[in-house]
């Protein structure tokens, strides 16, 4: 029963995922997300208790995906301040390639001036693992006199997170208006440089 009950809500979870990215929180309909998970309405909300509150665990799963990536990182001792750069980007660019329904989550937040993430106060606690390794590298950069001591902490979090996220959020506009495929490897990596490339820039220089 246990094991069934976890499946059902994977499930459910699942298919308010594609939903909610598909059609935000206003457009989702329960009833595609319960037909969509082979389950009634009933059960969506013994387990969720309303779309709202569905919404918001969606958003909350999304991050934690997101978050174990970070974690990944900042528990590797033995990288160096640069290392920790490239692959940080590397990092959030395979990421978020993989999870496009992330990134349509996160457009509507923004369109919605970010009204279901107001509410969820861990969702900032998110984002605590990376700006801690940043935080870190710039410590150490400075502390061997290769970074600016006018570097500030938040800004290159800002910077690593924007220069990733917009060029997915972009994929399918930009192709049309600048003939790029933006899913080609060579495309990903040259832009993969030019962020690393700007941020190492504001770094040394600060």
């Amino acid at each position: 029963m246990e094991r069934n009950s976890k499946l059902t809500k994977q499930n459910i979870l699942n298919a308010a995922i594609k939903e909610f990215s598909d059609k935000g929180l206003a457009g989702a309909r329960i009833d595609t997300i319960a037909a969509d998970a082979g389950c009634n309405k009933g059960m969506i909300y013994q387990y969720y208790g309303s779309k709202e509150a569905l919404y918001e665990c969606v958003i909350k799963y999304e991050y934690e995906s997101l978050l174990q990536v970070e974690v990944d990182i900042v528990n590797d001792k033995n990288m160096n301040y640069m290392d920790m750069i490239s692959i940080i980007i590397d990092k959030y660019f395979d990421f978020l390639f993989a999870h496009p329904d992330f990134v349509k989550i996160i457009m509507w937040e923004n369109l919605n001036e970010a009204r279901t993430m107001k509410n969820i106060a861990t969702v900032s606690g998110y984002k605590a693992p990376i700006i801690e390794a940043v935080e870190s590298m710039v410590r150490k950069g400075r502390d061997d006199g290769v970074f600016g001591e006018n570097v500030r902490t938040r800004h290159v979090v800002f910077a690593l997170i924007t220069g990733a996220f917009s060029y997915f959020s972009n994929r399918y506009t930009l192709p049309h208006l600048l003939g790029m495929d933006l899913d080609d490897e060579k495309i990903v990596k040259t832009q993969k440089k030019i962020l690393h490339d700007s941020i190492s820039g504001y770094l040394t220089k600060g």
